[in-house]
Formats: C-alpha cells, sequence, structure tokens
C-alpha cells in the first residue's frame, strides 16, 4: 500500500488515494534558534577564558586608576606647596619691611618733611616697589616716595582695614602709575600709646610672582592661577587671560567646586575635564593649579586601551578555535546523521565512518552500524516468512 505523503485534511481531493495528483505543500513552519554545539562551545570557551581575564583587568584597572590619582594628586599639592611657600616668604618679608618702618618716629611723626627720605629710601631698596606712601586717618596722602603729586586714597580698601586695626591689608588693582595690575600692601602706623594715626602702604609690581606662576608647568597642560581674597586674578599661568585688567574669577568653576581645597578633585572646566586643587594662603589668596584630565591620567587609558585591544584579540581568538573544534565536532556526528537517515529509509551502507575512533563518537558510529546489521536482518526475516 502507499500512502499520500501529506494529511487527509489537506489532500481532500484524493483522500489519500494511491497516485495522488496533489501537488500543493503545506506551509513550512519557520525553525526557531536553538543553540548548536558551535555556539555552546564559543559560550563556554569565552567564559573560561575572558571572566578570569575581565576580572583580572578590572582589579589591575582600579589598582592603576588609584595609582594615577594619587601621582597626579600628588604631583599638583606639591607644586601648590612649592609655589605656596615661595609667595607666602615674599610678602611675610615685605610686611616685616613695612611694620619695621611703621615704627620709625618720622613716620609716626605724620610730619611730610620727615617722612619723605625714609619713603624714598624704601622705595630704592625694593625694586619692585613703584612707590611707597603714607595716609593720614582721613584718607588724605601725606607723603610718598617719588614726585608724583598727592592723592587721596580713602576709598581704598587695603586703607580701610589698615585703619580698622589688622595687621596687614592688601589690595590688587590697575595701577595709576604703571597702567598695569599691581599689588598695595599696607600696615597701620601707631603711635607710642598705641592708637593708630595713619597708613603706610607700598604698592608693587607683581612682575616676580607673575614670573613665578607663568614659569609653573605641570606636563604639558598645567598651569597656576593666583588670586587674591575678593577672587580677583594677581597672577596667571594660563595665555589666555589678559595680563593688562584685573580679572574678576569668582565664577570660574574650580572655586565652586566642593572638596577641591582638600585633596585634587576632578571637575569640568568649559569643553574640557580637568584635575584641580586650590590652596588658601595665610593673606587670604587662593591658589589654584589645574591639569587637563586628559594628560594627568594618560597612563591609566594607555593601559585601558590595552587591556581591552588584549580582551578583543582575545575573544577573536576563542571564536576561532571554538569554529576550528566545532567542525571537527560537527563533522563526523553530522556524518553519522546522514547514516541514520538513510537507514530510516531502508538505505544500508556496508561502510560507518567513524567505528574505529575509541572517543564516544566511534562508540555512537559502532551502535548505528550494529543497529543496521538488526535492521536487516529483521527485514531478511519478514521477507523469508511472507
Amino acid at each position: 500500500m502507499v500512502f499520500c505523503r501529506y494529511p487527509l485534511s489537506a489532500c481532500a481531493p484524493c483522500a489519500g488515494t494511491p497516485g495522488c495528483p496533489q501537488k500543493r505543500k503545506l506551509p513550512m513552519k519557520s525553525e526557531s534558534f536553538r543553540l548548536t554545539i558551535f555556539h555552546k562551545l564559543v559560550i563556554t570557551l569565552l567564559a573560561v577564558s575572558l571572566i578570569p581575564l575581565l576580572g583580572v583587568w578590572y582589579a589591575g584597572s582600579s589598582q592603576a586608576r588609584s595609582d594615577a590619582a594619587a601621582t597626579s594628586s600628588q604631583q599638583l599639592m606639591m607644586t601648590a606647596s612649592g609655589i605656596a611657600t615661595g609667595i607666602t616668604g615674599w610678602d611675610e618679608a615685605n610686611v616685616r619691611a613695612l611694620r619695621q618702618t611703621a615704627k620709625l618716629d618720622d613716620i609716626r611723626s605724620m610730619d611730610a618733611a620727615r617722612q619723605t627720605p625714609v619713603l624714598r629710601t624704601m622705595g630704592e631698596s625694593y625694586e619692585w616697589a613703584f612707590v611707597v606712601y603714607t595716609i593720614e586717618p582721613t584718607g588724605e596722602n601725606v607723603a610718598r616716595s617719588d614726585d608724583k603729586p598727592l592723592t587721596r586714597y580713602g576709598e581704598r580698601s587695603y586703607f580701610q582695614a589698615a585703619m580698622k586695626g589688622e595687621i596687614s591689608s592688601r589690595q590688587v588693582l590697575i595701577s595709576k602709575s604703571t597702567g598695569r595690575p599691581a599689588l598695595t600692601l599696607a600696615v597701620p602706623i601707631r603711635n607710642a600709646m598705641g592708637g593708630t594715626v595713619g597708613v603706610l602702604a607700598m604698592a608693587m609690581k607683581l612682575d616676580d610672582i607673575s614670573r613665578v606662576i607663568k614659569d609653573t608647568r605641570i606636563g604639558d597642560t598645567g598651569y597656576a592661577i593666583l588670586l587674591d581674597a575678593d577672587n580677583k586674578v594677581i597672577a596667571s599661568g594660563r595665555s589666555d587671560q589678559a595680563t593688562d585688567a584685573v580679572q574678576d574669577m569668582s565664577n570660574y568653576p574650580a572655586l565652586k567646586v566642593d572638596g577641591i581645597s582638600e585633596q585634587p578633585t576632578v571637575y569640568v572646566s568649559g569643553d574640557k575635564r580637568v584635575v584641580g586643587y586650590s590652596r588658601k594662603l595665610p593673606q587670604g589668596w587662593t591658589l589654584l593649579v589645574e591639569q587637563d584630565y586628559a594628560e594627568a591620567y594618560a597612563a591609566l587609558e594607555r593601559i585601558e586601551s590595552g587591556a581591552r585591544a588584549l580582551i578583543v584579540l582575545t575573544a577573536v581568538l576563542v571564536v576561532g578555535v571554538a569554529a576550528f573544534l566545532a567542525k571537527q565536532l560537527t563533522l563526523p556526528i553530522n556524518q553519522l546523521i546522514v547514516v541514520a537517515e538513510q537507514l530510516s529509509k531502508g538505505e544500508f551502507t556496508d561502510s560507518i565512518p567513524g567505528t574505529l575512533r575509541g572517543d564516544e563518537i566511534g562508540s555512537l558510529a559502532r551502535a548505528i552500524d550494529r543497529l543496521g546489521i538488526s535492521i536487516q536482518m529483521a527485514i531478511s526475516r519478514l521477507s523469508r516468512r511472507a
């Protein structure tokens, strides 16, 4: 008897009779994805090779990041410390000189004739000072080291602070004498009874401080900025900042970063990431040092790039090895599948591949061989009975 290949519901015209002329094909069901030996081998090898490698990379990257941060922080802090020591020493020396001069009887006299020779001598002794002068409590200029006309300084904050009893006061202004930013340092003049009878001030060029700040380089992108108590620029190592004006940097990003005065911190300034550290100086100034993040962490980036390249290379090699091994495994299995399909159709072969192998595939091949022999014997017995 010959049976129709199609279900009766699909072959209603002939009801499955021999010689069915129905040629209509049934809709094919799309096979769902299933993991093959190749997929499983790739997953296994990737897990075995990449998981330990990723673990080592993560631990090494964390340690490298910690080391890079420590190195960058140490460099910024040491740079700030060196600059701060020099600036503080320079400032303290000027304060001591002013305070000692303010104790002289000629200065205490608040007599212009007696003060002028002393002021000129002091101006000649300190080459960075372009004028030394005294101010009476009303704010009027009493005497000065240069030959320029007397003027009024009562509105200046350094004068007002000195008159209120501060040991020393400072203010960065555009000098009327030079037309450039200058630092004015002032101390009170006290009489024998301790009362304040005036103010001794010295206007100084910022060339020495500016030179120190501008000469400070941290790698290729690092620089320093010195700000006064009002966050106005005293000196800057940035090439894009003007040197002929007192720039207010109160809104500068670094000054709004929490914890930046405790340890170097990463933040965004403009369109790039930077590492910055600020330090308050005894005179109320702020010293800020910054460096581009990319340069500060360049060594870390090289390590991480190398690690990523190694991981990608390992993954490619694993896939290649898995493909080779999968082919070696699946080829004999596919050959045995063909043999098994032939046996199911009653087609027998004299030789079955893989029967001489000593592994599981060889055992499967020998089992299929025995199955084929058993099927042949069964068909032979049925033939004899018929």
